[in-house]
């Protein structure tokens, strides 16, 4: 895919940083030299894809789910020596086919163990290869598990090296041998061995070595002592060094034939390659985006930016080092609002807020995540330009003001609907009067193009025009006009004063040398300038009431709320109590019925006498009884009348002088009053209300 942007916009936007930085968490060189060759793509599928990938290993991360640790070289050398005939990978490269293969086996066992998961995308990296033991079962046949060769690897080398150890172990004897009898004398160094030429030597007094039999291999930087091998193990040393010479041959055989076996799977061995350093990309992505705490913006084939708590990820950087707050933007552009012209004082952050977007952009259609909120939204742009800084071509012999113009230049003849344009200091570098005049005739010129832009500006006929333009919009930096500071926050929808004179106020200049200057200026500017500040003051102070009445509202709903939950708590306790007091009540007349009924007992004479009281006492209890039952079956749910029934009972029909009958009693009453849903019924010289719905209609 071709570049959408221009070097000079990348390095404008500190694009190269960010790579630097991301790079920085690559494994392998040549996955670094990828990452910093990005450039921004235009291929919304592609883009969605490499997105997915990075979110899904972002949530394997997050959840801890074990995924299997990257930890491997690059196969590049390996895979050359595979396309030449009769050539040989050394042990290291082999080892490194092997680790591959065992990671590859591993990743796709982690993606069968989570199948429930759905990390499709992520997946999808692993596509041209298969979990196989055709690789590794090879090689782990020939070499053991700490990386070197077998003996077992061919009959020849288990017999060369048989013949290695049993003539190491004769060196070893026969300079034991030796070395016990020179310690009986003093021929001996303080030293006694040292080892030349991987061979155990004595280290023999100078004026002594006459006297001792054997090959002189060196001697000490004074000279005063001799390293000589005793004759009785130079052949034998001798023979052993031919013994590492052929176990190097049949070392060098055994890789030989191992390598032809590997060619065999040259396509799955240059696809673990291509899969490794595509995983080691994600997990470097990966790991920016955690030092960014960045999350994944939210691709859409709709031509707009929407992001919330936007942070420059460099300033940020360098601002938590320093414990210094960076303050997120809140930016909306989309076909109905396309260009954004965003004014205030100087230093107040206009060209961060328009680098973060322009940046964002690039990072967005470069597959990585952005330090923003999760409630995001990008369109894709096939031209992303930009014109930031003090640039001058010293090559050309150009000024800051020429060399924007060529760029205008440029612009006006590329852009069109697929154009993301970010212009810093929109139109400054000439005379103010006329740079303004041309700024405002190259404004109308891209608008015309319908491309999407942010430029920066101090200019008021810029200001004016985006607000007469229908898909232009202004923003400001507001500017905190009790302190003279600047409050690095964006507001959309209005221009922003410069707060010249304010600005210069705080930096020392003058009130004579400012009032002075403002009689100059021209009384229209003046009044559009003092306008703007005033409406930056108002609308600052009307936030702050907003946002007081907001906390006031909320306590008092806070408030509201303990109070109903009180009342509530409050009545249940009531009702509980009443209910308790009630049947206490009731307990206790019963109670004194029955020590009534006990002392007539107690008082009584005669048998008639007890079997009266006895009778009196059992209604007692059954009349107890009754209201019990009666109490229980009112307190039954009463149950729901059904269609049919409401229509037989013709309660539509019921007006005041109707006789009607109450359904509960059955009992026949004439209809003195009906008020809404609710009813008065005289029975006889009794007046009772009921509901409606309780009544059937009679006449």
């Amino acid at each position: 895919m071709e570049p959408t942007t221009d070097v000079q916009t990348l390095l404008d936007l500190e694009f190269d940083k960010i790579l630097e930085w991301c790079a920085s968490y690559a494994l392998s060189d040549k996955t670094k030299q990828k990452l910093l060759s990005t450039t921004p793509l235009s291929d919304f599928n592609k883009l969605q894809k490499h997105l997915s990938q990075l979110q899904d290993l972002k949530l394997i991360k997050d959840a801890e789910k074990g995924f299997p640790i990257l930890e491997f070289e690059a196969l590049d050398e390996e895979l050359k020596l595979l396309k030449i005939k009769n050539a040989v990978i050394p042990l290291s490269g082999i080892l490194n086919i092997h680790q591959a293969s065992f990671l590859i086996n591993n990743i796709i066992d982690f993606f069968k163990q989570h199948a429930e998961q759905s990390y499709d995308a992520l997946e999808e990296v692993l596509e041209n290869t298969y979990e196989t033991q055709d690789i590794i079962a090879p090689i782990e046949k020939v070499i053991d598990p700490t990386g070197q060769i077998k003996d077992s690897a061919s009959p020849e080398l288990k017999s060369i090296r048989d013949a290695i150890r049993t003539t190491q172990r004769q060196i070893k004897r026969n300079f034991d041998k030796e070395l016990r009898k020179l310690s009986k004398t003093n021929l001996l160094s303080d030293t006694k061995e040292t080892i030349i030429n991987n061979r155990r030597v004595f280290s023999i007094k100078s004026s002594y070595k006459k006297q001792f039999s054997g090959l002189v291999l060196g001697s000490s930087k004074t000279g005063n002592v001799a390293h000589i091998e005793p004759n009785i193990n130079i052949q034998l040393n001798v023979e052993l060094d031919h013994l590492f010479i052929d176990e190097e041959k049949e070392i060098y055989k055994i890789l030989r034939d191992l390598t032809r076996e590997m060619a065999a799977h040259d396509w799955l061995i240059h696809a673990y390659n291509k899969v490794l350093h595509n995983f080691d990309l994600i997990h470097a992505k990966y790991r920016l985006s955690i030092a960014m705490k960045a999350v994944k913006p939210n691709l859409t084939k709709e031509q707009v930016i929407e992001v919330n708590g936007a942070l420059h990820p460099i300033l940020n950087a360098k601002n938590n080092k320093e414990n210094k707050p960076t303050y997120g933007q809140n930016v909306y552009l989309n076909k109905g609002q396309r260009i954004l012209v965003i004014s205030g004082p100087n230093a107040g952050g206009k060209s961060i807020t328009l680098k973060t977007l322009g940046l964002f952009q690039v990072m967005v259609q470069s597959g990585l995540f952005i330090p923003a909120k999760e409630d995001n939204r990008f369109g894709i742009f096939k031209q992303i330009y930009s014109e930031i800084g003090d640039n001058q071509s010293i090559e050309n012999e150009l000024s800051t003001y020429s060399y924007r113009l060529k760029r205008m230049k440029k612009f006006l003849r590329l852009s069109n609907s697929d154009t993301l344009l970010l212009l810093d200091e929109f139109g400054t570098g000439s005379d103010p009067e006329l740079g303004g005049a041309l700024a405002e005739a190259f404004f109308e010129a891209l608008y015309k193009k319908k491309i999407f832009g942010i430029l920066t500006t101090h200019y008021s006929n810029i200001k004016s025009r985006a607000v007469q333009l229908p898909e232009a919009i202004n923003g400001c930096m507001l500017f905190n006009a009790e302190n003279l500071a600047p409050k690095f926050e964006f507001k959309i929808g209005q221009p922003g004063s410069s707060f010249t004179f304010e600005v210069a106020q705080i930096n020392g200049v003058p009130k004579e040398l400012l009032s002075k200057a403002k009689k100059k200026l021209d009384q229209e500017k003046l009044k559009l300038n003092d306008l703007l500040s005033d409406l930056q003051k108002k609308t600052s102070n009307l936030e702050l009431e907003i946002l007081k009445h907001r906390e006031e509202s909320s306590v008092f709903n806070q408030k509201s709320e303990r109070i109903d939950s009180s009342k509530e708590k409050l009545r249940l306790k009531y009702e509980k109590v009443n209910k308790t007091i009630q049947m206490q009540d009731k307990q206790l007349a019963a109670g004194k019925k029955m020590l009534e009924f006990i002392e007539l007992f107690k008082n009584s004479k005669g048998k008639k006498v007890n079997e009266e009281l006895t009778k009196q006492v059992m209604q007692f209890i059954k009349a107890q009884k009754t209201k019990d039952d009666v109490k229980k079956k009112t307190n039954k749910p009463k149950r729901k009348l059904s269609k049919k029934q409401v229509e037989s009972y013709q309660q539509e029909r019921i007006i005041i002088g109707s006789k009607v009958k109450i359904i509960a009693t059955k009992q026949i009453a004439i209809v003195e009053e009906l008020k809404g849903k609710d009813t008065t019924l005289s029975i006889g010289n009794t007046r009772i209300k009921v509901a409606l719905d309780k009544l059937i209609w009679v006449s």
